[in-house]
C-alpha cells in the first residue's frame, strides 16, 4: 500500500494545477489518471475540435497576470514561463493544441502522475489517522489525509423518464463527420454548448436541423455573462432559424423515442404553450434520420464510492455538493476543477480561466490546515500619509493587473484587516468563505475587495447590448453595470459601508492606464481609496476631491440638455439607484 500526503484523481488541467502547487511545496502526493496522457478528455471534447475558451495574445499591457485575464487556457504558474498563447493565436484554437500544451506541462515541471490507473473505489479507514484508501483496477492501493477528486465530466448526463432514448446517439460518441448527415433530417436534444456546435457543423449538410430544448430557454452568454452559457460562436444556427433557412429551434421535450425497421427514428414529443388563448400541451409525433442526445455531463460517479465516504449530490445527481471551500460533504475530500461549477453559475468555474484560481485557493488552505502553513499575506505600515499613498498605489496596481479577481468576480477577494497602523493584507480568498472566519467575523476595521458586474441595478432582462454609453455618474459607481472594484467595509461582521468604482474598457485604475484612457478623471479613483482607507486609519486630515466626471479641458465635460429636450430613440438601461432610488442626483453630480 502506498501513502501519500495528498491524492489527486485525474490529471485534466486542475489535476495538473493542484499537483503543479503540491510538487513546488515540496508535497508528497500522486496524480492518479486513468489514461496514458494527461489532458485526455480534450483528447476527444470537444467533438468538432474548436475549443470556445477565449485566447486573446495581443493586450496593450504586458503584465503577466494582466494578460491572462484574456488567457483562457493557460495554468498559473510561479515564473509564467509556459503559457497557451505562445502555442497559438487564433482566438478560439484548435484542442488538439489544448491537449499538446497539458501534455507539456506536465513534462516541464515533472508531476508525479501515474498513468493507466483507474481508481474503481474509494474508501476511508474506520479508526486511527482515517485515511482515504483508493483501490485500482489492478487491486493496488494508496492512502492519503486528503484527497483531490479533479476528474471532471465522468459521463453523460442522460435525461431519465424518456423511454427508448438508449437507442439515439450521444455527444460523448458523436461522430463529427458531417458527410454522413447529407440531406437528412436531424434532430439534436439539448440546450447548451454542445447542442448548438453540433448543430451548426450539420446545418451545411443536413435537409433540416432541429433543436430540442426540452422546454427551456435558451440562455446567451452575451446576456447572462455566464461564460457556460450559449456562446455566440455556437450560435449561427439561431441564425439560419431566423432567416427562413429549413432549421429549428423548439421548446418541445421528447418523451419517447422508437427506432424504425429502416433506421430513422419515430420521436413522440410534447410542448407546452401557456401562451396561447387556450393554455395546454401539444403532443406530436415526428420522424428523424437521425436524434443526437447532448444533454451535458454528470462530474460525480457514486459507484465508485463506498457509503461512508458518498458525498452528497445536487437533486439531479450532477454535480457535488461543496462548501465555500469547496469541501465535499465528506471532510478532507474536496472537488476541484469542473464540478467547482456547482458552487457558483455566474463566473467561470467550470473553465480552465476560472478553477485555476480556485484551485490556488484551495492549495493554500490546505497548506494551512494539513501544514501549519498560515496562509499569504502582505503587511503593511500605515502611520503616515506617505505610507497611506503606498498603499493606495500598490491596491490600484492590483485591481488592475489582477486575473484572480476579474475572472472569479464577486467570488475571490482581498480581505484587508486594518489594526494598530498596518493593514494585513490577504489576497484571493473566498469571499463567503473568508467573512464566516472568526478572525475576520469579529475585526472592528475589515474591507473586501471584488471585481463585481452591477446589472442587477437595472431592470431584470435588460438587453445586454443596450448598455453602449457610459455609466451614470449620479449613481456614484452604483450605476456600473460592467466590471469594476467593490469596497466593502466591516465591523464585527456587519456591513457598514460600500463604495463602487466605474468601469472601463481594461477595468484598469493605475497610472499606465492613463497613456491609453481617458473614461474617467485619472485620479478619481485614487482619491476614493485614499478616503476610504484614511476614514479608517486617520492619518491625515486630508479629505481629496472626488470629481464625478472627466477633468474639463482635458478630457471632456458633461453638458445637461436645454429644457425641453427629450429623447424618442430605443429603449436606454435605467438605473434604480438614481431612478427610483433613496439618493435624488443634482447637477452637482456631473462637475
Amino acid at each position: 500500500m502506498n501513502h501519500y500526503e495528498y491524492i489527486i484523481v485525474g490529471a485534466g488541467p486542475a489535476g495538473l494545477q493542484m499537483a503543479y502547487f503540491l510538487e513546488q511545496a515540496g508535497r508528497s502526493y500522486v496524480v492518479l489518471e486513468k489514461a496514458e496522457a494527461a489532458g485526455d478528455f480534450f483528447a476527444k471534447f470537444p467533438r468538432h475540435r474548436t475549443l470556445i475558451s477565449i485566447n486573446k495574445v495581443y493586450n496593450w499591457f504586458s503584465e503577466p497576470d494582466f494578460n491572462l485575464r484574456y488567457d483562457w487556457n493557460s495554468l498559473i504558474t510561479n515564473d509564467s514561463s509556459l503559457l497557451f498563447t505562445d502555442y497559438s493565436k487564433k482566438i478560439f484554437p484548435n484542442a488538439d493544441i489544448l491537449v499538446k500544451y497539458l501534455h507539456d506541462f506536465a513534462e516541464k515541471f515533472a508531476l508525479r502522475i501515474q498513468y493507466n490507473t483507474t481508481v474503481t473505489w474509494i474508501d476511508r479507514e474506520a479508526e486511527g489517522d482515517r485515511n482515504f484508501v483508493l483501490t485500482d483496477q489492478n487491486g493496488a492501493q494508496y492512502t492519503s489525509r486528503c484527497l483531490f477528486m479533479a476528474n471532471g465530466a465522468v459521463k453523460p448526463n442522460i435525461p431519465m423518464g424518456i423511454e427508448g432514448i438508449e437507442n439515439i446517439e450521444g455527444y460523448e460518441v458523436h461522430d463529427p463527420a458531417p458527410e454522413r448527415f447529407t440531406n437528412k433530417r436531424v434532430l439534436i436534444m439539448g440546450i447548451g454548448n454542445t447542442a448548438f456546435e453540433i448543430a451548426d457543423c450539420l446545418a451545411e449538410y443536413a435537409a433540416t436541423v432541429q433543436i430540442y430544448t426540452g422546454g427551456r430557454q435558451i440562455k446567451h452568454a452575451w446576456q447572462t455573462h455566464f461564460v457556460g452559457d450559449l456562446r455566440a460562436i455556437n450560435n449561427g444556427i439561431l441564425d439560419m432559424a431566423q432567416l427562413k433557412m429549413p432549421h429549428l429551434v423548439s421548446g418541445a421535450s421528447v418523451r419517447k423515442v422508437e427506432k424504425n425497421p429502416d433506421g430513422t427514428f419515430k420521436v413522440y414529443y410534447e410542448e407546452e404553450v401557456p401562451h396561447w388563448a387556450v393554455p395546454g400541451t401539444m403532443k406530436g409525433v415526428a420522424t428523424y434520420d437521425a436524434v443526437i442526445r447532448a444533454t451535458g455531463w454528470k462530474y460525480i460517479d457514486k459507484s465508485i464510492f463506498a457509503p461512508r465516504v458518498l458525498p452528497e449530490t445536487d437533486a439531479k445527481g450532477k454535480f457535488p455538493v461543496m462548501a465555500s471551500n469547496w469541501e465535499s460533504s465528506v471532510p478532507d475530500m474536496f472537488f476541484i476543477g469542473a464540478a467547482m461549477a456547482n458552487n457558483d453559475r455566474k463566473t467561470t468555474p467550470g473553465f480552465i480561466h476560472g478553477f485555476r484560481y480556485n484551485v490556488r485557493t484551495v492549495f493554500h488552505l490546505a497548506e494551512q490546515r494539513y501544514n501549519n502553513v498560515p496562509l499569504p499575506v502582505r503587511t503593511m505600515p500605515l502611520t503616515t500619509p506617505q505610507e497611506l499613498e503606498e498603499f493606495v498605489t500598490a491596491m490600484l496596481t492590483r485591481v488592475s493587473t489582477t486575473s484572480a479577481l476579474y475572472q472569479m468576480f464577486g467570488v475571490l477577494g482581498e480581505v484587508l484587516a486594518f489594526d494598530k497602523g498596518e493593514v494585513k493584507w490577504y489576497p484571493e480568498l473566498p469571499m463567503k468563505y473568508a467573512l464566516a472566519q472568526p478572525e475576520f467575523a469579529g475585526a472592528e476595521n475589515l474591507m473586501t475587495v471584488t471585481l463585481e458586474l452591477g446589472f442587477d441595478s437595472f431592470a431584470k432582462n435588460t438587453d445586454s447590448l443596450s448598455f453602449i454609453h457610459p455609466n451614470d455618474p449620479a449613481g456614484r459607481g452604483r450605476c456600473t453595470a460592467f466590471i469594476h472594484p467593490v469596497f466593502r467595509r466591516y465591523s464585527k461582521g456587519e456591513l457598514v459601508g460600500e463604495t463602487h468604482l466605474q468601469s472601463g474598457v481594461f477595468v484598469r485604475y493605475d497610472e499606465p492606464n492613463a497613456q491609453f484612457s481617458t473614461e474617467f478623471d485619472k485620479e478619481k479613483p485614487r482619491n476614493v481609496f485614499f478616503n476610504l482607507v484614511n476614514a479608517i486609519v486617520g492619518v491625515t486630515t486630508e479629505i481629496r476631491d472626488v470629481k464625478t466626471f472627466m477633468t474639463e479641458g482635458e478630457s471632456g465635460i458633461f453638458e445637461p440638455w436645454p429644457e425641453g429636450k427629450t429623447y424618442d430613440g430605443p429603449p436606454l438601461p435605467v438605473c434604480n439607484v438614481t431612478h427610483g432610488g433613496n439618493y435624488v442626483p443634482s447637477l452637482a453630480d456631473y462637475r
